[in-house]
C-alpha cells in the first residue's frame, strides 16, 4: 500500500510541475506577444510618418530637377540619401528582430511538441491543447521564416537603389533632362514602395498579435480551470 502511495504521489507531482511548466510556458507567451504589438503599433505611426516625408521630398526634387535647380536639386538629393541610410539603417533592425521572432518560434514549438508527446489519449483534454499549440506554433515559424526573407530581400533591394541614386550626377549635362528623370523617378518610387510594403507587413503583424492574444487569454482561463 506504502509503495502504492508513493507511485500515485509521484505521479501527482509530475501532472502538477506539467502542468505549472505549461502555464509558465502560455504566460510567457503572451507577454511576449504583448510587447511585439505595442512595438509593432510604435514602429507603424513612425513609418508613415516618415513614408509621408519620404514622398514630399521626392516631388520637391522632381520640380527642382524640371526648373533646373541645381542648388535645391542637390540638397534634396542629400536629404533622400540620408533617408534612404535610416531606412536601411532600420530595416537592418528589423532583419534581427524577425531573426529573434524565428528563434523564439522554434523554441515555443519544441516546447509544445514535448507537452504533446509527454501527454496520451488518456487525458484527452490535455493532449488536445498540445495539439493545437503544436500546430499553432508551427505555423508561427513558418509565418516568421517567411517575413524574415520578404525583409531581407526588401533591404538588399533598398542598397541597390541607394547606390544607383548616389553615384548619379543629376547635374551632368551628357543625358537628356527627362531620361535622367523617368530613370530616377521609378527607383526613388520603388524605394518608397519598399517603405509601403513594410508598412502593409507591420499592419499584419498587428493583427496577428491581437489574434494570438485573444488565444492567449482563452489558453490561460482554460488552464486555470484545469
Amino acid at each position: 500500500m506504502r509503495v502504492i502511495k508513493s507511485i500515485l504521489a509521484g505521479v501527482l507531482v509530475a501532472a502538477t510541475s506539467s502542468l505549472s511548466a505549461q502555464n509558465l510556458g502560455n504566460t510567457k507567451e503572451a507577454i511576449d506577444n504583448n510587447k511585439a504589438m505595442l512595438l509593432n503599433q510604435k514602429q507603424l505611426k513612425k513609418d508613415i510618418a516618415q513614408l509621408k516625408s519620404f514622398k514630399t521630398k521626392i516631388n520637391a526634387f522632381e520640380e527642382a530637377f524640371i526648373e533646373h535647380d541645381n542648388k535645391l536639386v542637390k540638397s534634396l538629393k542629400a536629404e533622400i540619401l540620408s533617408d534612404m541610410k535610416r531606412e536601411i539603417k532600420e530595416s537592418k533592425r528589423k532583419i534581427r528582430q524577425d531573426q529573434k521572432e524565428l528563434q523564439q518560434s522554434r523554441r515555443e514549438l519544441g516546447r509544445s511538441q514535448r507537452e504533446a508527446s509527454n501527454h496520451t489519449n488518456s487525458r484527452r483534454r490535455a493532449y488536445r491543447d498540445d495539439v493545437r499549440d503544436k500546430r499553432d506554433d508551427r505555423r508561427d515559424k513558418k509565418d516568421d521564416r517567411r517575413d524574415l526573407t520578404r525583409q531581407i530581400k526588401r533591404t538588399d533591394r533598398q542598397k541597390e537603389i541607394m547606390k544607383a541614386i548616389k553615384k548619379y550626377n543629376f547635374l551632368a549635362k551628357r543625358a537628356p533632362g527627362k531620361h535622367q528623370l523617368i530613370t530616377n523617378s521609378k527607383l526613388l518610387q520603388e524605394f518608397a514602395q519598399t517603405m509601403a510594403a513594410d508598412i502593409a507587413e507591420t499592419k499584419t503583424e498587428i493583427v496577428e498579435d491581437k489574434k494570438e492574444m485573444i488565444e492567449d487569454r482563452i489558453e490561460r482561463r482554460e488552464d486555470r480551470r484545469g
